[in-house]
């Protein structure tokens, strides 16, 4: 596999043919992120520079680095490490400001908040909008001082949606893409299904995590005003489940001259945001092995709703992660499916 490596400004300025590892972690609702291995030659040295990025011709995500650690190996041989995130990780150098009120789609309000805060105002550099899909899933929201990739993540994760910095060569520029990945869990009948099991001899080392201690579902949502006079909505999604309350203060939604109407649904998108936040915890994870059912990328892909079935338990769960491990000519590819537990956990509740 070749790497292939451009500066900031996407000029081509070398290429690594030989490394000892790559982890290439590719997320779906935020940036993935990589660590490269290879000896310290002054070829790499030069090359594999802060800010320069790592391309691949068979990966839509291309990576940025932002560390690098020169040192000895374990086996005793110098050795450069990089570190960093995938592209869209630019959007988190900027804030959102001025306010967005904004009521339609997901996709393009989500577009909008990149355009107006990276592109039209305050631009990233080579970053542009690629074609809108028309996804007609809607949302109304409200947000000033907020960080765009976190507001990006936030948005992305009630509505499903997954976003993309793709890195185009030839036009030199990042591309901004909303996509949603497609159905092929065994459930669903209008196309070809993916399952990961025992049956099928595709995946090892499998590992199933449940856990509900930050779960709510049920959100009281309170904007403007004081005591009895504060604007208070509810979102419900209990679905039947018994009650399990959380408080989201959303006093910096300001009503201003919208109507209630308005006020309200953006107060119940913050609701639905926070309640993805405290979503369960319930993933699958294995090492999937390619087989001719079932080929990664042609086959399946991250973002794609697909099934496990391990221990008498069936998951339907989106593709959130798949990490991809390249080491002493040994390739790893591993998908988790469903909502993986939060690296850091969070059980404190808005006051």
């Amino acid at each position: 596999m070749d790497l292939l490596i451009y500066s900031p400004d996407i000029v081509s300025v070398g290429v690594v043919d030989c490394f000892s590892s790559l982890r290439w972690r590719r997320k779906y609702f935020e940036p993935g992120e990589f660590e490269l291995h290879c000896a310290a030659t002054a070829d790499n040295l030069e090359t594999l520079a802060q800010g320069n990025i790592i391309h691949r011709l068979d990966r839509r995500e291309a990576g940025i680095i932002e560390g690098v650690v020169v040192g000895e190996s374990t086996a005793g041989d110098e050795e450069i490490t990089v570190t960093g995130r995938m592209g869209s990780c630019l959007l988190c150098q900027r804030i959102i400001t001025p306010t967005i009120n904004y009521s339609g789609t997901v996709e393009i309000g989500m577009r909008k908040v990149v355009s107006d805060n990276a592109i039209t105002a305050r631009p990233i550099a080579n970053l542009t909008l690629g074609v809108a899909q028309g996804y007609p899933e809607t949302c109304a929201f409200q947000a000033t001082g907020k960080n765009v990739q976190t507001t990006l993540t936030a948005l992305a994760k009630a509505s499903g949606f997954g976003y993309i910095a793709r890195l185009d060569v030839p036009g030199r520029q990042w591309v901004f893409e909303v996509y949603k990945g497609s159905d092929k869990s065994v459930i669903q009948t209008t196309g070809p299904y993916v399952l990961f099991s025992d049956e099928f001899g595709n995946i090892t080392g499998p590992q199933y995590t449940y856990n509900e201690q930050a779960f709510k579902n049920y959100a009281y949502v309170a904007g403007e005003g004081e005591g009895s006079a504060r604007v208070i909505i509810e979102v419900d999604q209990t679905g039947g489940e018994p009650r399990r309350e959380m408080w989201v203060d959303a006093r910096d939604l300001q009503k201003g001259e919208l109507t209630d109407a308005q006020y309200r649904a953006q107060l119940t998108q913050r609701g639905l945001e926070k309640l993805a936040e405290a979503a369960r915890s319930e993933s699958f994870e294995a090492a999937a092995v390619s087989t001719a059912n079932f080929e990664y990328i042609t086959d399946w892909n991250l973002g794609n709703i697909v099934s496990f079935e391990k221990w008498g338990i069936l998951l339907n769960r989106r593709i959130t992660e798949v990490e991809e491990v390249y080491e002493n000519s040994v390739v790893t590819i591993t998908p988790v499916c469903g909502t993986p537990l939060p690296e850091t956990l969070d059980l404190g509740d808005d006051v």
